[in-house]
């Protein structure tokens, strides 16, 4: 298998192979297809909108974080919210082991059993759960740019 290099010249982020952390509205609205306003709509309620002189842009990191659960309308450009997934597709979702997040599901009280076999998960009262091992932010010692003299 072949390891892709980042491409650290202006032409690697021309083509696309950097991952922007902000973005303008219009761009984010063509990138999931939306329009503008609906795009800066989804942006202010993810709270990733920032108003700079001038300009407009979206953080790229919260507006996903917020999407973390939308999913793409086959045949369309239109995104859907899930609510409920396979224990293969949230153990993907969150990055945690199949057995290990079925567990911590059933310990959420998230699992929901229908009657030909079918396990779901719900994502909304797994989050809540997951919120139970947020740890605080630690603040540094010296603070970024303050260094001591």
């Amino acid at each position: 298998m072949a390891v892709k290099r980042l491409d650290t010249t202006v032409r690697g982020y021309l083509e696309g192979n950097v991952h922007k952390a902000y973005m303008r509205p219009k761009d984010a609205a063509e990138l999931y297809g939306y329009t503008k306003d609906h795009m800066l709509a989804l942006a202010s309620a993810a709270g990733a909108v920032y108003h700079l002189p001038k300009i407009v842009l979206i953080n790229c990191r919260r507006l996903e974080d917020y999407m973390n659960h939308m999913e793409k309308v086959p045949g369309t450009n239109k995104y859907v919210k899930k609510i409920f997934v396979r224990a293969g597709e949230g153990s993907i979702l969150y990055s945690i082991g199949r057995n290990r997040f079925i567990d911590m599901a059933r310990d959420a009280g998230a699992v929901y059993k229908l009657s030909d076999g079918i396990v779901l998960i719900h994502l909304d009262t797994f989050d809540e759960y997951m919120e139970r091992y947020h740890q605080e932010r630690i603040a540094l010692v010296t603070p970024l740019g303050k260094e001591g003299k």
